[in-house]
């Protein structure tokens, strides 16, 4: 997802990817950029048994992803 705002609709067949990169440019952008990516990443995490890992990774970017470190059902955030 490279845009806030834009279809977090993963391609291929039907699954949700296991990673999304968010970039906001505006603060205001990020929290409904997260919960779109967090939406798109939901699917993989359920299948996989995980929870998801958001990754400041600075300069407006974030990784979302499904990460065995988590526990299924929740979201957990890392800030570098």
């Amino acid at each position: 997802m490279n845009n806030p705002g834009s279809d977090p609709s993963p391609p291929g067949k039907g699954l949700s990817p296991g990673m999304v990169e968010v970039r906001a440019s505006q603060s205001d952008d990020v929290g409904r950029a997260l919960e779109d990516a967090v939406r798109a990443v939901g699917g993989a995490a359920d299948r996989h048994g995980t929870g998801i890992m958001i990754t400041d990774v600075g300069g407006g970017r974030y990784v979302v992803r499904a990460h065995p470190a988590v526990p299924h059902g929740l979201v957990r955030e890392l800030l570098t």
